[in-house]
């Protein structure tokens, strides 16, 4: 568990901006990328699209958002999107002057979820299908990570769906980090919360942590293919990528893990 008993913060702000890290290949970017391609997908899978989606904490880029906006098959667009942020949002603040992002997506920025969930409730009630919360848990602690759950629980319909992304606890958690947890601990938090845990993947890992748990997460048979293709594929591919590459199908052996939870 990660001490945060004299830690005055009471959210972490920071983020993985695409000005900062979109022009290198970076593993924890490569991650977000390949984590909104999934988002997307999993929004389009239900029929002409037709999911409401709340991002609790969509980012100051929004990217979900971008994604699901300038996607050619209208398709990937949600029903409906509601995405907020703690931070400002410059997408809002470039608008032209009376226009409007999407009649049926809504960015609201400087949003504080953990004290204000209620008033989209009020406002659009328990009629979200999916709750996307990608890489925002570990930045308050663990009372505000209580409050923030229960709040897109709420606002989920009954067999609504939670995406979950966050950092898995190995004794060391990144310094900006308040609160990281072990796979067990927020699978606890999130069953607490009135979630039942349907799905969970890695989303990367060090190339050496893969290396080491093919064995223990494969088959003989299996391993030694996943050995090979490692091999082959690393010819081409870097190290920063090579750390998503595999990571979904070893959640215990990787750094960060996505979860889908149901109401």
């Amino acid at each position: 568990m990660t001490d945060t008993s004299n830690d005055e913060r009471q959210f972490d702000q920071t983020a993985l901006l695409a000005a900062q890290y979109g022009h290198r290949v970076h593993r924890d970017y490569l991650a977000h990328v390949f984590r909104w391609g999934w988002a997307t997908r999993y929004i389009n899978s239900s029929p002409a699209g037709a999911r409401r989606v709340l991002e609790a904490g969509c980012g100051s880029d929004a990217p979900l958002f971008c994604s699901l906006r300038h996607s050619r098959a209208s398709t990937f667009r949600p029903a409906f999107y509601v995405g907020v942020d703690l931070n400002k949002i410059p997408l809002i603040s470039r608008r032209r002057p009376g226009s409007r992002l999407m009649d049926e997506m809504v960015l609201r920025e400087e949003f504080n979820f953990v004290e204000r969930w209620r008033e989209l409730l009020d406002e659009y009630g328990a009629t979200f299908d999916l709750a996307v919360s990608f890489e925002v848990i570990e930045h308050m602690t663990e009372e505000h990570g209580d409050e923030y759950l229960r709040g897109i629980h709420e606002l989920l319909r009954p067999g609504g769906e939670l995406m979950i992304s966050t950092p898995v606890f190995n004794g060391v958690a990144a310094a900006n980090h308040i609160r990281e947890y072990t796979i067990d601990e927020l699978r606890e938090k999130l069953e607490r919360a009135g979630f039942t845990i349907k799905d969970r993947f890695g989303t990367f890992a060090s190339y050496n942590d893969i290396k080491r748990g093919i064995d223990q997460a494969f088959d003989s048979d299996e391993a030694a293919v996943m050995r090979k293709l490692n091999e082959r594929v690393r010819e081409f591919y870097g190290d920063e990528v090579m750390a998503c590459f595999v990571a979904p199908l070893m959640p215990d052996h990787s750094r960060n893990n996505a979860w889908i939870a149901v109401k």
